[in-house]
């Protein structure tokens, strides 16, 4: 068998490990200043585990971009992490946002999976897969411990095979509107969790934000959550099912920054991405119209804030540019 190490990189597999190294130094940096200030040792527990995981992913990463001759990405380091900072999220804030990484994990390295050739990368991202799978069960037999998991509805199904007879089931725009098939169900629970971690996600960040256009940047995302959640838990009385809810707001009182305004928006700008992928998978699954039409204007939205927030990171020189591919006419001297 040949080395397959000498076999070079291909653009899919460039560009997985570079986002996986970016997104490990996010993480190792939130929960650095977050094991601070974390009180539950169940909950301090997980996040140390993440952590050490996401450190020991970074070194991978590291010698294999070494080994291709690639550069290291900057990443986030100690600079964007004020670990003396006081405490901005609340105990079960962590717990929830460990249940969104993970989710998030597992759906983005499949992803990925799909499209490497190597073994040895194959192996890295499929160890990641099944790392992100214990994360995710750990966390959801956690947050059902302290009865803080916020979860899908249980409804009552039809109990006999049925054919959809008319082509009204998926163009009712008029009229009285047919039951959410459990599907359609799962995404919107889905897209509520994730608002309710990126809404408190974005309130504190605006909060703590030192510069006002920023602040004001994320208190607009807040704003534009809210609109999208209040939008679809006004279809859930209709199905005579229950609005999710926490009692807990995640946020605490503090207006000191424990992170830099570079990753505050660039965290930002990943839950936005994550959230348009989100609507994008629940466009293809949903039938009903008026969900549809939800869906997309959520997304138009969303792309227009994203749009807003890659401006400013522009502007100050911290957005950093993923590998591409080289333009020869440019290596031409003059």
């Amino acid at each position: 068998m040949s080395d397959i190490k000498k076999i070079p990189l291909t653009t899919s597999e460039i560009s997985g490990l570079w986002n996986s190294y970016m997104g490990d130094t996010l993480i190792v940096c939130v929960l650095k200043h977050c094991l601070t200030q974390v009180d539950d040792e169940e909950i301090r527990a997980l996040m140390q585990q993440t952590s050490d995981l996401s450190t020991q992913h970074i070194q991978e990463v590291t010698n294999l971009f070494n080994a291709e001759g690639l550069p290291e990405p900057d990443g986030y380091t100690d600079n964007d992490v004020n670990i003396n900072a006081p405490r901005l999220f609340s105990d079960s804030f962590y717990l929830q946002y460990l249940g969104f990484m993970s989710r998030a994990g597992m759906h983005n390295y499949t992803l990925i999976l799909n499209e490497l050739t190597r073994a040895d990368i194959r192996d890295f991202f499929s160890r990641r897969i099944y790392e992100y799978i214990d994360l995710y069960n750990s966390s959801a037999e956690l947050r059902l411990s302290k009865g803080i998991f916020i979860r899908a509805p249980r409804v009552e199904v039809v109990k006999e095979i049925q054919f959809i007879k008319s082509q009204d089931f998926m163009s009712d725009l008029f009229g009285e509107k047919r039951s959410m098939l459990a599907v359609e169900l799962t995404h919107v629970f889905g897209i509520l969790f994730a608002d309710i971690v990126g809404r408190a996600m974005t309130t504190g960040f605006g909060q703590v934000s030192n510069d006002k256009k920023h602040s004001n940047y994320f208190f607009d995302g807040k704003t534009l959550i809210s609109k999208q959640m209040e939008d679809l838990t006004s279809l859930l009385p209709k199905e005579n099912i229950p609005i999710p809810s926490s009692s807990d707001s995640y946020v605490t009182d503090s207006t000191i920054a424990p992170f830099s305004e570079k990753l505050m928006l660039n965290h930002s700008l990943l839950l936005i991405t994550s959230g348009l992928s989100s609507l994008g998978m629940a466009i293809a699954d949903t039938m009903r119209k008026d969900l549809q039409t939800k869906y997309m204007k959520f997304t138009a939205e969303g792309k227009l804030y994203a749009k807003e927030g890659t401006d400013i990171l522009i502007d100050n020189r911290w957005l950093e540019q993923p590998p591409q591919a080289v333009k020869h006419e440019n290596l031409v001297g003059d």
